[in-house]
């Protein structure tokens, strides 16, 4: 049941908007997740956002971003709650940091991108180099495109830096107390 309502939502959930007053950093490791959950009528009954480099901690999500993770026509099972997540986590270098789950949470789908940085901050290229689950995220190459990341200065002119963005799908459900 927790794969329907992934399966629901995934497709259309776009990435998560890093807050615009913090710079990425091509050399700085980073994640963002959103976590939602869902009530057995498909419901939302929570929408929290994380960026691991915002003082803050978790967040409730803004209006817009809750509304784009909604069910789309899904139904839980009586009782239950539903609780996803969505994760996007940025390892600079050349060691994949896929991040590991909450225990009781069950995989529902990965992604694994490898991209290269130029000297400009911008995406030069992007390869899909796996995926598992049954349904892929949404976030994948050309959104990774649109990403800008602020290069070292002393980085040695027209030289470019490798990154995997790993995005992953996970929940549990609970029973409704």
């Amino acid at each position: 049941m927790l794969a329907l309502f992934a399966a629901a939502i995934a497709a259309s959930t776009p990435a998560p908007a890093t807050p615009s007053d913090l710079v990425l950093e091509s050399a700085v490791p980073w994640f963002e997740r959103i976590t939602v959950t869902l009530d057995d009528k498909g419901a939302q009954k929570s929408c929290k956002y994380q960026f691991s480099l915002s003082q803050t901690g978790a967040e409730d999500c803004d209006k817009d971003m809750a509304a784009s993770v909604g069910p789309k026509q899904a139904k839980g099972q009586d009782g239950v709650y539903s609780k996803l997540t969505f994760e996007r986590r940025f390892s600079p270098g050349t060691k994949l940091d896929t991040g590991k789950l909450p225990t009781g949470d069950k995989l529902l789908s990965q992604q694994v991108l490898f991209l290269t940085i130029d000297a400009k901050g911008e995406i030069g290229s992007c390869k899909v180099l796996a995926t598992s689950g049954d349904l892929l995220p949404a976030y994948d190459c050309d959104q990774a495109k649109t990403e800008q990341f602020k290069v070292a200065a002393s980085a040695p002119a027209g030289t470019q830096s490798e990154a995997f963005m790993t995005v992953t799908v996970y929940g549990h459900q609970e029973q409704i107390a």
